[in-house]
């Protein structure tokens, strides 16, 4: 049997994030369900669901960042928390821990910014969708700026598809929010600029301001709109 201290070792040298991420998930799912319900609106929004009409009204700013830990039933966790899950430590381990952390937590923030613009104002959001196109975005970064490595190419056209039918899928089902799903993708390709990938190959130093400039400027501009319109 190995000892304690090698095991935790171990576990923090591995893609640590991703598990702490999931399973925060999963713990405010558990108490939502035994709380009220993961699908009762009270609930919702009592642990943090978004409302666009509260936020626009000067409360409930937290919800921004919040609603990103919680899921309106179990298919909704399930899909987001397995594809986090086999998405993310293979990203995290090429990222880095805190890098990965960064991205997914901005990617989310910025696709919950998009869809509080595009949103109805009276209707509920929340999930974790907006921080995992992140990831996605940055695995399309990635196969585009080092195409030379196969790896990175193959998994960029995996992402593409991934993608495509994401996006399809919001089109034709319902209370599917696909303006978050686009914003952390445009987040997350961004990002992965900016935060540059020394391991792998060499970035221009124009292109990792220019995306900073890009995202910035997105971000000041959309939160003006959102909280005017």
């Amino acid at each position: 049997m190995q000892p304690i201290n090698y095991r935790i070792k171990s576990w923090f040298q591995g893609a640590f994030v991703t598990n702490i991420l999931v399973i925060v998930n999963v713990i405010v799912f558990l108490l939502m369900s035994v709380t009220g319900g993961t699908t009762n609106i009270n609930n919702l929004i009592r642990y943090g669901a978004m409302v666009p009409e509260s936020i626009k009204n000067g409360s409930d700013y937290f919800s921004i960042f919040a609603s990103m830990f919680i899921h309106i039933g179990i298919e909704h966790l399930v899909l987001n928390m397995v594809t986090l899950y086999f998405l993310g430590r293979i990203l995290e381990a090429i990222m880095g821990h805190w890098k990965f952390l960064a991205t997914y937590l901005l990617a989310g923030v910025f696709g919950n910014l998009v869809s509080l613009y595009f949103a109805n104002p009276q209707t509920i959001s929340a999930g974790a969708s907006g921080a995992i196109f992140g990831i996605i975005g940055v695995w399309l970064m990635l196969a585009i700026t080092f195409r030379s490595v196969p790896y990175l190419a193959q998994m960029g056209q995996q992402m593409l598809i991934f993608t495509i039918l994401g996006l399809i899928g919001g089109f034709l089902g319902p209370d599917v929010d696909i303006a978050a799903h686009l914003g952390g993708v445009l987040a997350g390709f961004l990002l992965g600029f900016i935060i540059g990938f020394p391991k792998i190959g060499k970035i221009s130093m124009w292109k990792r301001v220019g995306s900073l400039v890009i995202l910035v400027g997105f971000t000041v501009v959309l939160t003006d709109l959102a909280f005017t319109f």
